[in-house]
């Protein structure tokens, strides 16, 4: 893993976070210290699966595709990992309800393949 698939990891994360704080939480009021815990967990979260399912994604289409300048097989790629990834994790957040017919789940495989997709296509340079 090099340091610009670190940052693409690390900044999708973030987006997705932002997106979920405010999706989920529709611009709360008041903020407290529980919400400021809530907003970290929430990426530790994201990071995490980030690191473990999007990482070995994104490099392999590095090594084999190439080309990754807004690339639709890129997205396709994560699309199809989002899919599988919500797959699993969708029972545990859900008390086993079918994901199939919750518009917000299929919301949320787009979000994250589409974060990833346009933070690994966008001209990140890292300077070491």
């Amino acid at each position: 893993m090099n340091k610009r698939n670190l940052v693409i990891i690390t900044l999708a994360a973030v987006s997705m976070t932002f997106f979920y704080m405010i999706v989920e939480l529709s611009f709360m009021a008041d903020v407290s210290k529980g919400l400021i815990f809530a907003i970290f967990l929430v990426f530790a979260v994201f990071f995490a699966l980030y690191i473990i399912f999007a990482l070995p994604i994104l490099i392999y289409l590095q090594r084999k595709v190439g080309d990754r300048d807004y690339s639709m097989k890129y997205f396709v790629a994560f699309l199809g990992g989002s899919f599988f990834v919500h797959l699993l994790i969708n029972p545990v957040l859900n008390e086993y309800q079918s994901p199939f017919f919750t518009p917000l789940w299929y919301v949320y495989v787009v979000s994250t393949a589409l974060f990833i997709w346009l933070w690994d296509s966008a001209k990140v340079k890292v300077y070491a």
